[in-house]
């Protein structure tokens, strides 16, 4: 009896020994996969930190104390030079960071991380000068990039439903009707913006938004190599 209790536990070690690597080796392929996003999280938990350490030594209750301390020079030179990497608390770092991982995540699988760095700086930078050309002392955080990322989202999971539904490919649909709620519940958002577009962040979400509406549908048609009327004739 001891010999086949033997033998059991040795299977089952081996079992989930075998088990442990092939998760290891999922994640392992996964985390590669999503590099970007988890670099943009691991830099946006590292500025914060430092926002707090200054705040801190500084004799400020909070970061965002520190910020609002700030003369107008000094905060439209932040909103305009690290605007789009800077939290005004721990609240809003946490809600751009659960965005970005969800959304970054879902778009670095389906395209590359160069085209989500170039997207996270370019919409960021953009949608931050944007109330700053209005007059504005700016806006700071990743918001901006945060509801670009929604709107590309949204465009490219919708097109992902539509490819699947003539292609017949049910088994990942699941995958993409999630991507698609999750898109249009943060896209109603910037669209409830418009009724009110009160502020400098208003200004930063909305432009954000739009930048990525536009850069989605891009982006989705370069994805399916669709060619338009337009990229023909530049090419």
């Amino acid at each position: 009896m001891s010999g086949n209790r033997s033998k059991v536990t040795t299977y089952f070690q081996n079992a989930v020994l075998s088990s442990s690597i092939e998760f290891l080796g999922i994640a392992s392929r996964l985390r590669n996969q999503v590099i970007a996003t988890l670099t943009l999280l691991s830099l946006l938990v590292a500025i914060f930190q430092a926002e707090v350490f200054v705040a801190n030594a500084l004799e400020f209750s909070t970061s965002r104390a520190l910020l609002e301390s700030l003369s107008r020079e000094a905060k439209i030179f932040l909103a305009a030079t690290i605007g789009p990497f800077i939290h005004q608390g721990p609240r809003h770092l946490t809600d751009n960071l659960g965005v970005l991982l969800v959304a970054g995540a879902y778009l670095e699988y389906q395209y590359d991380r160069s085209r989500l760095y170039i997207f996270y700086l370019g919409v960021g930078y953009v949608a931050a000068w944007a109330p700053l050309a209005m007059g504005s002392v700016g806006s700071v955080g990743a918001s901006g990039v945060t509801f670009g990322l929604t709107s590309w989202l949204l465009v490219h999971s919708i097109s992902r439903l539509l490819e699947m539904g003539y292609g017949g490919a049910i088994d990942l649909r699941t995958f993409h009707s999630a991507a698609v709620f999750f898109g249009l519940v943060k896209t109603q958002e910037a669209v409830a913006i418009l009724s009110r577009m009160d502020g400098a962040d208003d200004v930063t979400h909305f432009f954000g938004a739009f930048i990525g509406l536009f850069l989605g549908i891009k982006f989705a048609l370069d994805y399916h190599d669709i060619k338009t009327s337009w990229s023909m004739s530049g090419s």
